[in-house]
C-alpha cells in the first residue's frame, strides 16, 4: 500500500489538531474554580526558601532584635526556621539570646515563636523551656509550658512565664523554687 505526499500531510495535520485540542481540554480542566486543591497546594507551597537566612527589626533607627536560621520559609504572613538564634536589645543594649530547633516570625507584628530545645542567655540567668514566645510590641517573653529559669545555684521552675528579655522580673504560676541569697541581687538604698 503506497500513501502518496498529500496524504501523509493531511495525517500529520489532524494529529497537530487532535494534540492541540487535547491540550485545550487538559487546560480547560486544570483551570477549576477557586477553592479546588491546585489552588491550596499553591497557598501551602513556601513562597521563598533561604539557607543561612538572617534578618533584623528595628524601631526608630534602634535594633530591637536580630534574628540568624540555618533555614527559612516563607509563607503569605509566616516565616518557618530551623536552628535559630534571636537576639533581643533595648536601647541598644543586649538583653537575651535565645536559639531554638524551629522558630516562626509573625510579619505582620515581627513576633517571634521559638520551639523544641529552646534557650535564652541574658545577664540575670538562663531559662530553659520548649515553647517560648516574643511579643515584639509588649517587649515581653511569653511561656505558656513548664519554664526553669537558673541563676547561679538558685533555680525557680513553672508555668505561664511572661517577664522582660533581660529575666531580671518574671512572674510564673505554678512555681517550685531554690534560691540563694548570693545569686540574687541586692539593692542598697542610700538614704
Amino acid at each position: 500500500m503506497t500513501v502518496g505526499k498529500r496524504n501523509l500531510v493531511m495525517i500529520a495535520r489532524c494529529d497537530i489538531y487532535a494534540i492541540l485540542g487535547l491540550l485545550c481540554v487538559l487546560a480547560w480542566i486544570s483551570c477549576g474554580p477557586e477553592g479546588d486543591k491546585p489552588a491550596q497546594l499553591t497557598e501551602e507551597m513556601p513562597q521563598q526558601v533561604l539557607q543561612k537566612f538572617s534578618t533584623r527589626h528595628t524601631e526608630a533607627g534602634i535594633t530591637r532584635w536580630t534574628l540568624a536560621a540555618d533555614k527559612a520559609e516563607f509563607h503569605k504572613n509566616v516565616g518557618y526556621m530551623t536552628n535559630l538564634t534571636v537576639q533581643i536589645f533595648k536601647d541598644g543594649q543586649l538583653e537575651i539570646t535565645i536559639t531554638g530547633d524551629r522558630g516562626e516570625l509573625i510579619q505582620a507584628s515581627n513576633d517571634i515563636s521559638f520551639f523544641d530545645n529552646v534557650v535564652g542567655t541574658s545577664v540575670d540567668g538562663i531559662l530553659y523551656t520548649d515553647v517560648l514566645h516574643w511579643r515584639n510590641n509588649e517587649g515581653k517573653l511569653y511561656g505558656p509550658n513548664t519554664c526553669r529559669i537558673v541563676r547561679g545555684d538558685s533555680t525557680m521552675i513553672g508555668r505561664e512565664l511572661e517577664g522582660n528579655p533581660s529575666l531580671e522580673t518574671v512572674s510564673m504560676k505554678e512555681t517550685q523554687f531554690r534560691i540563694y541569697p548570693k545569686d540574687e541581687k541586692t539593692h542598697v538604698s542610700q538614704p
